[in-house]
């Protein structure tokens, strides 16, 4: 694992382990001073660089959490493939767009 930055340990001190109590995006915005942009892309460097585990979870209780299980794991990586879809479908309309028509 590279090297956290003084801002990932931050944010990474802040997100409890396990999804039984998430913490919300707007508490982490609150505890930290980060706006909500800045805080995503602190999150997705955890996640894509650290290769730090960090789940959000979209129902109530909702927010972040460091996955510690494979039940947990899933329940992770269930909404970003479903994003995923949708983004592919959104890239596929704009290719397959007929420019003439507007």
């Amino acid at each position: 694992m590279n090297q956290l930055s003084k801002d990932e340990k931050r944010v990474l001190r802040l997100i409890p382990k396990g999804s039984t109590n998430p913490r919300p995006q707007k508490e982490l915005v609150r505890l930290t001073g980060f706006n909500a942009r800045k805080l995503r892309l602190i999150i997705n460097e955890l996640i894509v660089k650290h290769g730090i585990p960090i789940g959000a979870q979209y129902t109530k209780p909702n927010g972040y959490y460091i996955v510690t299980n494979e039940d947990e794991r899933g329940k992770a990586i269930v909404p970003l493939v479903s994003q995923y879809g949708e983004l592919f479908k959104r890239a596929q309309s704009i290719h397959n767009a007929d420019l003439q028509r507007f």
